[in-house]
């Protein structure tokens, strides 16, 4: 009998040190090593963080749990890089889908990038499509943001169609140990 209460007491007690609540484990890192000398290092860099969507009417959708990440390197003469918006959107009506913004210049110094552009076409992954495809009819504009150490902000503009509506989505996150 003392050896069933024994193992239903050490039972009892691992579960209550289960600290898996289901949310997501985040480390953060404290330095970034995928920008040297203001150039990117070839090391896919992902930030965690608060996107906000604001509507031409003034209504917003926050995203607590956006995560964005930053692919490149050297190319020719000149530095580019893809962001990859994993399960973004823009407002709680509208489905989570993958959107890249492809071959973006940027400018660097020391541990700093930035970047702006008046326009782009981002790239997605619809339903029902193989890969991600270019998606003209949600050009993004007002492009512009910084990797600042392990600091990350991104604004852009986009008009979504089936929606009817254009949003301000602005993002800030913090560079993470990825697993």
């Amino acid at each position: 009998m003392k050896k069933i209460l024994f193992l239903l007491f050490a039972a009892a007690a691992f579960a209550a040190c289960n600290d898996n609540d289901g949310a997501p484990k985040i480390r953060y890192a404290s330095t970034n090593d995928g920008i040297v000398n203001g150039h990117l290092q070839g090391i896919n860099m992902f930030f965690y963080g608060r996107a906000v969507a604001t509507d031409d009417t003034g209504d917003a959708y926050t995203d607590d749990e956006a995560l964005f990440e930053f692919a490149g390197g050297p190319s020719g003469d000149s530095e580019y890089f893809a962001l990859y918006m994993h399960k973004t959107r823009f407002a709680a009506s509208m489905p989570p889908f993958e959107m890249k913004i492809p071959h973006t210049h940027y400018t660097g110094k020391g541990n700093s990038i930035a970047f702006s552009e008046e326009s782009i076409v981002p790239e997605a992954i619809l339903p029902g499509q193989d890969g991600y495809q270019p998606l003209p009819s949600y050009t993004l504009t007002e492009v512009e943001g910084t990797i600042d150490g392990v600091n990350c902000r991104v604004s852009f503009t986009c008009t979504v169609p089936k929606l009817e509506k254009t949003y301000r989505m602005e993002y800030e996150g913090k560079l993470i140990i990825k697993e």
